[in-house]
């Protein structure tokens, strides 16, 4: 073969297409598809916030002062520890609230469900069959929460109040449990109904949450400690 007759492969590259250029492309391609890892990394990693209230109170029980109880309820998708989480006591004249209980290491509680709530019993309280009773509120007879008012306030372990209730009679109109009458929605919240002797207050339905202790809470035909209200 004669010199004329040789091909110039360079001339039959085209433009702006070749080996290299594409090589230069690559990475971009392995970029995307490293992504689904990293979407799954990212879906697997995100933090689930517990969304915690306090769900039902029963301040005096068939048992007496004691048998008394307040139910945590967790509405997330997610479970979690309740370690350093914390329960307070206000009297029904806004006494500076008082520590009934800390979570201690391997307290949980389940996701929004069946296994969403925990139980903070008094010393005479008795779980019911499934309940789970992560602590106690008490420790003698005499039992922590009034009957005839009071309020308990749930605190991060930050120890920023997340959610609470107050419950009549109260003696006060600036219950540190209850809304005060600067809220911005709208004025000052009424606190719930006394529990009656063996019954308890609950939220209606089960995990109500409108800010308002009056609005939330009723007084319960059966407690259901551990249980959907």
């Amino acid at each position: 073969m004669t010199a004329g007759c040789l091909l110039d492969w360079e001339s039959l590259r085209p433009p702006d297409a070749g080996g290299l250029d594409a090589g230069d492309e690559q990475p971009v391609a392995d970029a995307a598809g490293d992504a689904p890892d990293d979407a799954s990394d990212a879906g697997s990693g995100d933090a689930c916030t517990l969304q915690l209230l306090v769900n039902e109170l029963q301040a005096d029980g068939l048992q007496g002062p004691s048998d008394e109880f307040v139910e945590i309820r967790n509405g997330a998708p997610c479970g979690g520890s309740l370690l350093n989480w914390g329960l307070r006591y206000s009297s029904a004249g806004g006494s500076s609230p008082s520590q009934l209980w800390t979570g201690q290491a391997g307290d949980t509680i389940g996701p929004v469900g069946p296994t969403g709530y925990v139980i903070l019993g008094g010393y005479a309280f008795q779980a019911p069959d499934g309940g789970t009773v992560i602590g106690r509120i008490s420790k003698d007879l005499n039992g922590s929460l009034a009957k005839s008012g009071g309020g308990v306030g749930l605190f991060d372990p930050q120890g920023t109040l997340i959610d609470g209730v107050a419950y009549a009679t109260l003696t006060t109109a600036t219950h540190p449990f209850i809304r005060p009458p600067t809220a911005p929605d709208g004025g000052p919240s009424q606190p719930a109904p006394n529990p009656p002797s063996g019954k308890s207050i609950a939220r209606t339905p089960d995990g109500k949450n409108t800010n308002s202790s009056a609005g939330d809470f009723q007084v319960a035909n059966s407690p259901t400690p551990g249980a959907s209200n």
